[in-house]
């Protein structure tokens, strides 16, 4: 382009910065908010003879299609969806981005306007349909409104009911209350039930069928996940009796009403931006290949949908974007070779990305996944089921309601092999869930998954559930690296694992998985580096054989007996650990675990000016070993902490 243009500049005398604007055009086709569907596309501004941007999408895709285009640009802006766009083989190559410096926001809500001020702060509009469970104000997503006693300073077990007894072990269908704990009211349109069975490893968000007060009994329209036994916790959603703190939003049904209780009254009577929720996907990818997508905005989408799927074909790249109030950000399925890079994942109902069976070659790196889980609790900040090679690496992934990584295998259609998950930063996971870890991986297919978790740096993994009497248990099945049911084959290295639960590391049930060179740091006396435990259910497959726990190095901050612990485990190679018993004064060695062969090494003494021997300093969190670290002599090496997290990517 610019060899032409320098022709245009010497034959006609053109300007040279006109010359390339000429050629520009002619490969370009421009979008504005601004703009005109019958107008050419191919300038940023509207200029003479109909010259100018055009105005969605989807008119550009059609003229990149009937001009051989691969290039569409957007400028900044707020563009409304009404449809998916759909992409398909022949927009193979195509690009569409933002214009350099510009945020274009692809938004798939319905606006709502006149809104009215009623008592208590509420505002309140017209909308015919109810809202679901996903409104945003200004581009930040609202809660809807929750029964019982919720406080926003305690969010995660507060305005939960707990399930009365009931006959034998629960129902998925129905929830026993005590008595005058439900209102029968409540039972009205766009009033969801939100519940979990008492280990919390799941939640429904179910509509209502029916309140029974006579037998205390709720019906929900459709079976939950788990038996609702004794115990259990669920919640409503929605019902304007529940609107009591501002960020929340409920539906009046019987006069057809959004109610709005913002969190600043007198910015939103000067205009709030409202949206619901509506559309779902707003960008398809269907059988393409070699899309870009890049440098765009997109928000509001149901809790239950994506902004991004992408079906059949392959290595489309979705990098640099932004994604604010979605479901997920990006679905995968059956598509292989595709490339999530660089994109910041906000606010999400559910997951981040969510990887389905036949996607092989995924390579998720460097992204910002933030907010996971704001609606449906089941979700992870990053999910991969059924797909082989996949590459996690460089991603910073907090504050997720259960995982920040979930790698499913539930039948031999889900078996996931060669992944990489390496250099991620996870913080604050199993925030509202039990049974969770930072990475997890379920192998009940009992293969071999030739798995490498690696240079990850792991830290607060929480771990909520309830007993049959209802109280709250914290810190419950939590753990850092979870190898679940009969997952073999994981190779665990180099990674730090700071308050994670109940274990570092949970090796439950799986074969010829090897945990070295990693540091682990113990807060609590409940707390194991590495807990292994056989799978009853699945007979002899369900024992551990071939284990390897070497090379690591353990600090303690609170004594306790062992911190390799083995319930039916089977003996597991331990050899060559390092315990760290800072700030425990008079701390005898203790044996680390049961074994084949046990070597591990107990050091109260010979500590630095901070207390430790091995770290540079422990007391302000700085976990890297000393330049004369015993650990260094004994084989262990220092982590590449520069090198984790998105800013480790863009450093390579």
């Amino acid at each position: 382009m610019r060899r032409l243009a320098a022709i245009l500049v010497i034959l006609w005398g053109i300007p040279a910065l006109e010359a390339e604007e000429v050629f520009a055009a002619e490969e370009v086709f421009y979008v504005a908010p601004t703009g005109d569907d019958q107008w050419s596309g191919r300038t940023t501004i509207p200029a003479s003879g109909g010259n100018g941007p055009f105005a969605t999408v989807e008119r550009a895709v059609e003229a990149a299609r009937a001009a051989k285009i691969k290039v569409i640009l957007l400028a900044g802006g707020h563009y409304q969806l009404t449809r998916t766009l759909i992409l398909t083989a022949e927009d193979k190559g195509l690009r569409i981005a933002a214009i350099p410096g510009e945020r274009p926001v692809l938004s798939g809500g319905e606006p709502v306007g006149g809104f009215k001020a009623e008592a208590g702060g509420v505002f309140a509009a017209p909308l015919d349909q109810e809202p679901g469970l996903d409104v945003t104000v200004a581009g930040v997503r609202l809660q809807a409104a929750r029964s019982g006693d919720y406080r926003p300073d305690d969010p995660t077990r507060s305005g939960w009911f707990i399930a009365a007894p009931a006959k034998g072990e629960g129902d998925k269908r129905r929830i026993r209350f005590a008595a005058g704990a439900v209102d029968p009211r409540w039972a009205q349109a766009g009033v969801r039930v939100q519940a979990l069975d008492r280990d919390r490893m799941a939640d429904d968000i179910i509509g209502i069928q029916r309140i029974d007060v006579a037998s205390q009994t709720l019906t929900l329209e459709r079976d939950a996940w788990y038996a609702l036994r004794e115990g259990s916790t669920f919640r409503l959603l929605g019902h304007p009796d529940f609107l009591k703190h501002p960020g929340q939003f409920a539906w009046r049904a019987n006069d057809k009403r959004l109610l709005v209780l913002p969190a600043d009254p007198a910015s939103f009577a000067r205009g709030g931006m409202v949206e619901v929720a509506r559309l779902t996907p707003l960008v398809r990818l269907n059988g393409v290949t070699a899309v870009t997508m890049e440098g765009l905005a997109f928000e509001d989408v149901p809790y239950s949908g994506m902004a991004i799927r992408i079906e059949g074909g392959g290595d489309n790249r979705i990098i640099n974007n932004r994604f604010n109030a979605v479901g997920e950000a990006v679905q995968i399925s059956g598509s292989t070779g595709n490339e999530l890079r660089g994109n910041v994942m906000e606010h999400l109902g559910q997951n981040g990305i969510d990887v389905k069976p036949g996607s092989h070659g995924t390579r998720i790196l460097a992204n910002t996944i933030r907010g996971v889980g704001e609606v449906r609790l089941f979700s992870a900040g990053v999910f991969v089921s059924g797909s082989n090679k996949t590459e996690i690496s460089h991603n910073d992934i907090a504050h997720a309601a259960r995982y920040g990584v979930s790698l499913k295998n539930w039948n031999p259609e889900t078996i996931n092999r060669d992944s990489v998950i390496a250099y991620n930063r996870i913080r604050d996971t199993a925030r509202e869930t039990a049974d969770a870890g930072a990475i997890e991986m379920l192998g009940r297919s009992d293969a071999d998954t030739r798995t490498v978790i690696r240079y990850n740096d792991i830290r607060q993994t929480g771990g909520l559930a309830t007993d049959a009497a209802g109280r709250w248990l914290e810190r419950y099945k939590g753990f850092g690296v979870y190898l679940d049911d009969l997952t073999n084959g994981v190779t665990v290295e180099d990674n730090f694992l700071m308050d994670t639960g109940w274990a570092g590391v949970f090796i439950h049930g799986g074969d010829g998985n090897k945990v070295r060179n990693n540091i682990a740091v113990l807060m609590t006396g409940k707390s194991r580096f590495v807990r292994l435990e056989w799978v009853p259910k699945a007979g002899a497959a369900g024992l551990l054989h071939d284990n390897t726990i070497a090379h690591n190095l353990v600090l303690q901050r609170v004594p306790m007996k062992n911190v390799i612990e083995s319930l039916t485990g089977g003996q597991p190679l331990v050899e060559a650990n390092i315990i760290d018993r800072f700030g425990q004064d008079g701390a005898k060695p203790a044996r680390d675990s049961p074994g084949r062969k046990t070597s591990a090494r107990a050091s109260a003494q010979a500590p630095g000016e901070d207390g430790s021997p091995y770290f540079i300093d422990p007391a302000r969190d700085d976990f890297r070993l000393r330049p004369t670290s015993p650990a260094r002599a004994a084989g262990i090496e220092d982590l590449p902490w520069s090198r984790i997290g998105p800013k480790g990517y863009a450093a390579q």
